[in-house]
């Protein structure tokens, strides 16, 4: 696995939207806590475009990507939102430029098809956190990822709020959220969780859902041989008012006979958000407590 060089102050961020249109003014809010805590800011050309629900066409966020990657001068890429749109990427960007040009990226949500590229196929670290449009509203979550990105050991002891089943157990960690893994299942961009440590995010998904999805892993195979499952928060992911399971339950009930650590809670992703948890390095999960075996940042 290639790391990328540590960000130092006055570095430059590279901002892209490789999926959905995002609103200036909460994108130019979150920029500015950048540039507050000592960072440069460029905003990727096609950012602020709009083609229906995209930020820009297809080629237009291919480019930004490309372009960011590509220039030396750029140490950092942060996606400015989530939403929906970067899958469609995938069958043109290159993992070997992210390789060639290895630096630190940052998303989750939708952009957990292109973090899993990243780490899969381009061998590189990447960086499960919090992005441009969050940022403003997340003081925690931006220095805890900061911090990060910066080779501060301050993070690297990560804890979850519920042991599902104990136990301990080393692996790479990969992953992100729930709904974009079970998207990729059948094509070239499938996530391999072979004795990987797996974490699962998702957001606004009734447990019923959370409970198809799981299913489908664990049909794909996908749940076989993992190390140990870490959760998310799984923010507003709660039943109807006719419905009386709990996505808590549903996922007790998943993993009911696994021999390996489940855990729930870790804040990565959509709910608080606070921490930022590298993919492609090695922790070890231990009850509830996730430790970094390396650091994610070239120091």
């Amino acid at each position: 696995m290639v790391k990328p060089a540590a960000l130092r102050a006055g570095d430059l961020i590279g901002v892209v939207a490789p999926g959905a249109a995002v609103e200036e003014a909460t994108l130019r809010a979150g920029a500015q806590v950048l540039e507050q805590a000592g960072y440069r800011v460029r905003i990727g050309a096609s950012v602020l475009k709009r083609v229906g629900y995209l930020a820009g066409s297809e080629g237009d966020r291919l480019s930004d990507l490309v372009d960011m990657f590509s220039d030396a001068e750029v140490r950092a890429i942060v996606a400015a939102r989530g939403g929906y749109g970067s899958g469609r990427l995938l069958p043109f960007f290159d993992p070997a430029v992210a390789r060639q040009h290895a630096k630190i990226f940052v998303g989750y949500s939708d952009l957990t098809f292109l973090l899993t590229q990243l780490v899969q196929r381009a061998a590189l670290i990447a960086f499960h956190g919090p992005m441009v449009a969050d940022l403003d509203k997340n003081p925690g979550g931006a220095a805890a990822l900061l911090g990060m990105l910066s080779g501060d050991r301050a993070g690297w002891n990560l804890s979850a709020t519920t042991i599902i089943q104990p136990g301990t157990a080393e692996g790479v960690i990969v992953g992100g959220c729930l709904s974009i893994l079970v998207a990729a299942l059948g094509t070239p961009y499938a996530l391999d969780t072979a004795g990987r440590l797996l974490f699962i995010e998702d957001v606004n998904e009734k447990p019923y859902r959370i409970d198809r999805m799981l299913t489908q892993l664990r049909q794909a195979g996908k749940l076989d041989d993992v190390a140990g499952v870490i959760f998310g928060e799984m923010a507003g992911c709660v039943s109807g008012p006719e419905e009386a399971v709990s996505v808590r339950e549903v996922i007790r009930d998943a993993f009911s006979g696994a021999r390996f650590p489940v855990v729930l809670g870790l804040s990565s992703g959509h709910g608080d958000g606070t921490t930022t948890l590298p993919l492609g390095i090695r922790a070890r999960l231990a009850g509830e407590r996730l430790s970094l075996l390396e650091s994610p940042v070239a120091e």
